[in-house]
């Protein structure tokens, strides 16, 4: 999983960006801890320029996208939150990728209470999901300590792994829940996730064999010319069809039955040669604890389509072959609504397959 660290402080010496550090170094294999150091070169947030940000602010919100979680350190200034910290939020105010993001707060100083509570409160009001057990006031001895200094003190240590635990424990959560179209508790979903965990050495076994059944055993509803229209994973299950979307909708569904973080991930693709028009395309994410987040591709195999699943190695179905096809950012927990809207508000696969939806290239939003 990824961890976007925020420092509110541009200081070279700041204690809040050594804390940060600090993490990074603690970090298992499976969490990257990547410390966004554009902050200081963000303009003065300005609503005229939202449709089309500058380079550094889009490279941020390309950032907090493809992160699973954002941690924030900032210190304190005249009993508030740095400018630094206030502008970065702001150009993330109307960002839809940053919207129910998990994030954490953590206060080198205990005497920034202040600071602490009103960046809380912004990020309330920005819809962001706070990660309450991973924010935590730091007991640090000085500000004038670096990184090497932290990781050299046991209890300081100690709590900053506790933080990464308590992150990636809160940050899973969303790819492991029962949803209306991921709905891994419905009872076929349940007994099928068994029968596919039975007799399996580990996770990544598990999910090697729930992904060859969806890809192999489950058919692509447009290869075939299959209906009914299908969403729920209950659904692609019951009638044995569903295109790529819905594919994905079981594959997330019959690896949270077994206890395996699953997500949603899409490509921009043509549908049909190397011209436009353009459509999504969907596909899945795992999460295992070996390697992390894991990219995989149920949708089904024909002449031309290989996917497998090889750890670490990526094997898709569709490889990006020109300008305007693109991976899109970020790992979702649930569909998005222009899934579910041509999925659920069309009768046939042919209906399905003339209104398939596309990606707002110019807010990289789905």
């Amino acid at each position: 999983m990824k961890i976007l660290a925020l420092s509110g402080s541009l200081r070279a010496a700041s204690i809040n960006s050594a804390v940060l550090r600090a993490l990074r170094v603690l970090a298992p294999a499976s969490i990257e801890v990547y410390l966004f150091t554009g902050l200081g070169d963000l303009p003065l947030y300005n609503p005229d320029l939202e449709s089309s940000p500058p380079s550094v602010a889009a490279q941020l919100r390309r950032e907090v996208a493809s992160a699973d979680t954002l941690l924030i350190a900032s210190p304190e200034y005249a009993h508030g939150v740095t400018g630094t910290i206030k502008n970065a939020l702001d150009w993330l105010v109307a960002f839809e990728g940053f919207a129910y993001k998990p994030v954490a707060v953590l206060n080198a100083s205990p005497r920034a209470h202040l600071a602490d509570a009103a960046l809380r409160e912004t990020l309330i009001t920005m819809s962001a999901k706070l990660i309450e057990a991973a924010s935590i006031t730091l007991p640090l001895p000085s500000a004038n300590i670096g990184d090497a200094d932290l990781l050299a003190m046991p209890e300081i240590a100690s709590l900053l792994t506790g933080v990464l635990v308590e992150i990636e424990r809160a940050a899973m959560k969303p790819y492991l829940d029962n949803s209306p179209y991921i709905d891994s508790q419905h009872p076929a979903i349940v007994v099928q996730a068994a029968k596919l965990a039975d007799g399996c050495a580990d996770e990544e076994e598990i999910a090697k064999r729930c992904f060859e059944f969806v890809r192999d055993e489950i058919k692509h509803s447009w290869d075939y010319r299959l209906n009914p229209v299908t969403c729920k994973a209950s659904q692609v299950l019951i009638h044995d069809t569903g295109d790529c979307y819905a594919k994905s909708h079981l594959l997330a569904a019959l690896l949270r039955a077994n206890g395996i973080p699953a997500g949603l991930c899409y490509q921009r693709l043509t549908i049909d040669g190397d011209q436009p028009p353009y459509c999504l395309h969907g596909l899945n994410a795992v999460y295992l604890q070996q390697y992390g987040w894991y990219r995989i591709d149920a949708r089904g195999n024909k002449p031309g389509v290989e996917a497998d699943f090889c750890p670490p190695l990526e094997k898709l179905a569709f490889p990006i072959v020109n300008p305007l096809e693109q991976d899109l950012p970020g790992i979702r927990a649930e569909p998005p609504p222009v899934v579910v809207k041509v999925l659920t508000e069309h009768q046939t696969i042919e209906q399905v397959y003339n209104n398939l939806p596309d990606v707002d290239l110019q807010n990289h939003t789905v």
